[in-house]
């Protein structure tokens, strides 16, 4: 290939096209006509000697290839929407940027929800797309340029990353209406007599609460684990589990018919974070984001019975 003659905007045309499966939605969301964001289609195909999309259906599916290279086009298009991010003023109420963060459903939920009605009003062509990320795995997608922040718990920061607290939760205990341990005092014996789901973002991981458990010299009776909060909460009714998590997962738990119960040990809050590259403060536009969500008030944490 030789990329003297690749125009580089076939790059946002991929992204588009990969991202919508759809040439039509694609020219939509480029302001561009679906002739020409075919023609752009035909030459990136001639240039990578792949067909990019084939069409299955009514839609269209990337092909293997195309889903390897997505991240590094996604990657070099954020690297590049920096670069000249750095080199003039940021006015959100002018900006066609687009953020791209990583978190979980409850981060989602926590630390953009809060904002996210007011941010939209004040920079209305600003895009924000969210990709699943945790704390084993932002930190490098951040430095690959994939990610331009992350919003979690996050291990500590290094030369690189910054790691930000901007607000605590304590954690509580949920489960069912009709739970046997929904009445009457919750001692440590009963909790670890009951069955568990836990919530990791990505698999492996060890969390704070089983960390804390295992210091004491116990360990819970996990039956099931769950990537996304929110698929936990809905499972939650359900059954005999319990589910161990901040307090502002659910604010409205009697709403999703469930108790919330004050543990029965000492566990260190949850802590909201923001993981960023240490250069983020030479970026107007990105740290215009990080002080809106960090100046978001958080809910008043609910006493548990």
């Amino acid at each position: 290939m030789d990329f003297r003659r690749l125009d580089l905007n076939l790059l946002v045309v991929f992204d588009a096209v990969l991202s919508e499966r759809s040439v039509t939605r694609a020219a939509e969301r480029l302001a561009l006509t679906q002739p020409a964001v075919s023609h752009a289609l035909s030459r990136l195909r001639a240039a990578c000697g792949d067909p990019i999309v084939v069409r299955q259906g009514h839609g269209m599916v990337p092909t293997p290839r195309a889903v390897a290279l997505h991240p590094e086009v996604r990657a070099l298009l954020a690297r590049a929407q920096r670069v000249f991010s750095l080199s003039s003023a940021f006015d959100p109420r002018q900006s066609q940027r687009q953020f791209h963060l990583g978190c979980s459903d409850h981060a989602a939920q926590a630390l953009l929800g809060p904002v996210l009605e007011d941010l939209l009003r004040d920079a209305p062509g600003v895009r924000l797309q969210l990709l699943h990320a945790g704390r084993s795995n932002a930190a490098d997608m951040i430095r690959a340029g994939a990610l331009d922040l992350a919003l979690g718990v996050f291990n500590s920061a290094d030369d690189t990353i910054a790691v930000r607290t901007v607000r605590e939760s304590p954690y509580v205990c949920l489960m069912r209406a009709g739970h046997p341990l929904a009445t009457g005092r919750l001692t440590l014996a009963r909790y670890l007599s009951a069955q568990h789901l836990q919530v990791l973002v990505q698999p492996g991981a060890f969390g704070g609460i089983d960390q804390t458990l295992a210091r004491l010299g116990y360990a819970r009776d996990i039956r099931l684990v769950a990537a996304h909060f929110g698929a936990a909460l809905g499972l939650l009714p359900r059954g005999e589990l319990l589910l161990t998590v901040p307090d502002d997962l659910a604010p409205d738990a009697a709403a999703w018919g469930l108790v919330r119960r004050a543990l029965p040990f000492a566990l260190e809050p949850f802590r909201h974070q923001l993981a960023m590259s240490r250069r983020a403060g030479e970026d107007p536009g990105l740290a215009w984001l990080v002080e809106r969500i960090a100046a978001a008030p958080g809910r008043r944490a609910r006493s548990a019975r």
